[in-house]
């Protein structure tokens, strides 16, 4: 008997186009699903849940370190010039001169290494000359919202440097290196040296900073070499070039860091003749282990106090109780200048207060007054507020630095490190002296409209959450997400985000809330709408599955 035919239904055939329209129909929905979760960030790359993104971080930790370390191998190649043997060990003492025609191109950091002697390398003047230019970032363009990371910041023209970037001395013996160029971040680093002599020699050789790790015997000497905060003078009646008008050691920034270092002899000169000296031997010195970090670790500081040298330990973190000077690395004689100077801010606010006196009005009403006191207002005013114009100023230029390089990092694709330039800026930000204000306005305690803070750092926070989502670190992106919208409950970007990751973290009535919300501050935004509608799909399929 024929299928299908004198009026018979053909099952297998219906069966068939039952069965096509269902993969069908099944295709289109994992399709919308697909879109929906990525649009929200829940398409697998990020967690739901934290033990999902512990399982994740560590996948993507691995990739990333490699990546990483693939990315620095590379741009390290680049830049770095390895010169290694310059000198013949055991031979008639030499002078190797280190030019311009030496190095690669493109080449602006020098690592000499694996050198004995005896002999002399000298990094001539002509190393000066060197160029080299801060590209400006042409991802960065401007988009919709000011400061936001997912915006393209539009950047300055290149700017053009001169000079070699960094200098590296690892495993010389038995020689003197003599640096007379300019260094443009100031910075030699010295490690594994022994029986070695560091000169810093004329007005060109601006090296401010020497951080020297394992070595022995090491001879470190300034030979009319500039501080890090000279200003060049040109003589008018001689052919010579730029005269140093502040030599090293006068500025409180011209250092010499070391960490495990024996037989430490550090001389500056003035036209040849000795001026100071000082030595320093971390065993000598009371170098001692500490937690995980063994005595070699310890870390000593030697600059110029008074007219002296001087070698004072470096403090950890924990031994600084929080107080911050910048960031420099703080000894215990500036962890007391800085406690002197809080307690004299602090008294300085109770005299204050001792000046006010009550009078009572007309009606009966007591009225606060403050004594006259015109010699001392300007002093109090600044002690009152804590910080001066200057240090404000300071402070706010170095957060604006900090989240700069993270939204350069954010729009790089590099979550994580954005987030730690992110958290420099937010922890610079309380170094502000509206800190206390801000906090009492986290922890609702104040809700003043009014309250104008010294900086955005609603803008900061957002920025952050951003990131907590895209590394699928939801509840930190919800803790950020809200401090900002409380900061700057007008701030949609906050208010948004704070929104996705409820939503991610499956808390969809909450996220419907917060989104609405942000959907009212700005009603035509597409991705609010979008976020919103995902968000009520997904509260409708909860309700029927429990239902």
């Amino acid at each position: 008997m024929t299928k299908g035919v004198a009026g018979r239904i053909d099952y297998d055939k219906w069966n068939k186009t039952a069965s096509d329209l269902t993969k069908q129909l099944d295709e289109e929905e994992e399709q919308d699903k697909k879109e929906a979760a990525s649009a929200l960030g829940l398409d697998g790359k990020h967690a739901r849940s934290q033990a999902e993104a512990d399982e994740l971080a560590k996948m993507n930790d691995a990739q990333k370190t490699k990546k990483m370390l693939e990315q620095y191998k590379k741009r390290e190649d680049g830049v770095v010039e390895t010169l290694s043997g310059l000198l013949a060990p055991g031979q008639n003492q030499e002078t190797k001169f280190v030019t311009r025609a030496m190095l690669g191109v493109g080449k602006r950091v020098i690592t000499i290494c694996d050198t004995s002697g005896p002999g002399r390398i000298v990094l001539t003047q002509d190393l000066s000359n060197l160029e080299s230019a801060t590209p400006a970032n042409t991802a960065l363009q401007p988009k919709v919202y000011a400061d936001d990371a997912e915006n393209n910041a539009k950047m300055s023209q290149p700017t053009v440097h001169r000079g070699l970037i960094k200098l590296n001395l690892r495993n010389l013996s038995q020689c003197t290196v003599v640096v007379k160029c300019k260094v443009i971040t100031g910075t030699v680093e010295v490690s594994h040296c022994k029986d070695f002599t560091l000169i810093v020699e004329g007005d060109d050789a601006t090296v401010s900073t020497i951080q020297a790790d394992l070595c022995d015997n090491l001879d470190i000497q300034f030979h009319d070499s500039p501080s890090s905060k000279n200003v060049p003078l040109r003589v008018r009646d001689t052919n010579s070039g730029p005269t140093t008008t502040l030599f090293w050691g006068q500025d409180s920034d011209d250092r010499i860091y070391h960490a495990g270092v024996s037989r430490l002899r550090v001389r500056t000169f003035r036209d040849t003749v000795l001026e100071l000296e000082t030595t320093a031997d971390y065993v000598e010195d009371g170098a001692k282990a500490r937690g995980n970090a063994s005595a070699e670790e310890c870390q000593f500081v030697t600059s110029i106090l008074n007219g002296k040298f001087a070698t004072e330990r470096v403090l950890t973190e924990s031994e600084t109780k929080g107080l911050k000077q910048g960031s420099r690395p703080m000894t215990e004689r500036e962890l007391n200048v800085l406690e002197r100077k809080k307690n004299q801010i602090e008294q300085a606010l109770d005299e204050r207060l001792k000046d006010i006196v009550k009078v009572k009005a007309p009606n009966g009403n007591e009225v606060e007054t403050v004594k006259d006191s015109s010699a001392d207002d300007e002093p109090i005013e600044e002690v009152f507020a804590s910080r001066t114009q200057r240090d404000i100023d300071g402070i706010v230029s170095s957060i604006d630095e900090q989240k700069a390089k993270g939204n350069e990092a954010f729009t790089s694709g590099e979550y994580a490190q954005a987030v730690l330039f992110y958290t420099l800026a937010l922890d610079r930000a309380a170094d502000l002296p509206d800190k206390p204000d801000v906090d009492e306005k986290l922890e609702g305690r104040k809700s003043d409209p009014d309250l104008k803070p010294l900086y955005p750092r609603h803008v900061i926070l957002s920025n952050r959450s951003a990131c907590f989502l895209k590394l699928g670190h939801h509840e930190k992106a919800l803790k950020d997400g809200s401090d900002a919208s409380t900061l700057e409950p007008t701030y949609v970007k906050g208010v948004f985000r704070k929104g996705l990751a409820l939503h991610a973290m499956g808390n969809y009535r909450e996220a419907i809330d917060v989104l609405a919300a942000a959907q009212k501050i700005e009603p035509k935004n597409k991705q609010i709408k979008q976020a919103l509608t995902f968000a009520e799909v997904r509260m409708t399929q909860e309700t029927r599955k429990r239902s």
